[in-house]
């Protein structure tokens, strides 16, 4: 099958929406039912099921798009190899991750690569931690960036740090010497809260979860830049990862006070990739990168950690 029609039927399993999968490969929706109506009559059988409830893959989707996902792995690394052959590492590299890191950590390393291998191209999707599990076991992604991975099927732990949730705050608030804090303490406070979703609710705990539910935010958003921006000005404190707020916790301009908290103090951050991975020369050099940049960001997070 052709390597165009092949991209589409992957990126229409994933996105289960022939809309988003046009968006996402930059033609139009047309273009991509035409691929899918292509394949389906090339192999006499329906790939895709539409009901009420959305569209979904048949059986013989599943397979038609394992298939395609290993042919395209293969050409990648095949066009790699051969590259490689002049000294060159080429070729793309796919990572799901969590949103807060697209704030500093993987820009810089990103930045990092382009800048030595050129020839080296990236894919990065954010999503949700229990989606991110799920491209890399599907082998949509070649690596994956989240939570507490360890139990997931069809998926191997490369590297993990403690990304314990904490107390975001100012400097100078009131709460700011504490060296840790329970929920009690924080219950007097102006509160902004991260808008989560259901798969995000895992990590948080009950105890957490409850306290959100009883305490009213000044603010609750999914959105990073919103809620750093508010952080930054003093208007509250947040239950929060490190993970997005690495710079300015470096600078002095937040702090990150533990949080007694079982549940919120037991996360750590994992770099996952699928053991039925067929590494690639562009993939191995990554995954390096990923590994001692992740060393660093837990040596880093210690010496804020010490501040705090």
């Amino acid at each position: 099958m052709h390597a165009t029609a092949l991209r589409c039927l992957v990126m229409v399993a994933e996105c289960l929406s022939i809309r988003e999968a046009a968006e996402r490969l930059h033609i139009s929706p047309s273009a991509v039912s035409r691929q899918i109506q292509k394949v389906e009559d090339r192999l006499g059988t329906r790939l895709f099921k539409r009901d009420r409830n959305g569209t979904h893959l048949t059986e013989a989707g599943r397979l038609a798009v394992q298939h395609a996902r290993d042919t395209l792995s293969g050409y990648e690394r095949l066009h790699g190899d051969i590259r490689n052959l002049s000294g060159m590492v080429s070729g793309l590299v796919t990572i799901a991750t969590l949103n807060s890191l697209t704030v500093k950590f993987l820009p810089e390393l990103i930045s990092r690569i382009a800048d030595q291998h050129s020839e080296i191209t990236f894919r990065v999707v954010a999503c949700d931690p229990m989606e991110v599990s799920q491209q890399v076991a599907a082998c949509s992604a070649d690596f994956g960036l989240t939570f507490n991975a360890v139990d997931a099927k069809g998926i191997k732990v490369l590297q993990d740090m403690p990304c314990p949730i904490e107390v975001i705050m100012r400097p100078d608030h009131p709460l700011a010497l504490e060296k840790r804090l329970t929920l009690d303490q924080c219950s007097g406070q102006r509160l902004i809260y991260q808008e989560n979703s259901g798969p995000m609710r895992l990590f948080l705990g009950e105890d957490l979860e409850k306290f959100q539910h009883l305490h009213l935010p000044v603010l609750t958003s999914n959105s990073l830049t919103l809620l750093k921006n508010l952080l930054l000005r003093g208007t509250g404190l947040a239950f929060y990862t490190r993970l997005a707020f690495a710079e300015e916790l470096a600078e002095g301009r937040l702090i990150a006070v533990p949080l007694v908290c079982e549940r919120a103090a037991s996360i750590y951050l994992n770099l996952i990739t699928s053991p039925r991975a067929v590494p690639k020369a562009a993939s191995r050099l990554v995954s390096r990168t990923l590994k001692q940049a992740l060393e660093q960001f837990a040596v880093d997070f210690g010496k804020n950690n010490d501040v705090s």
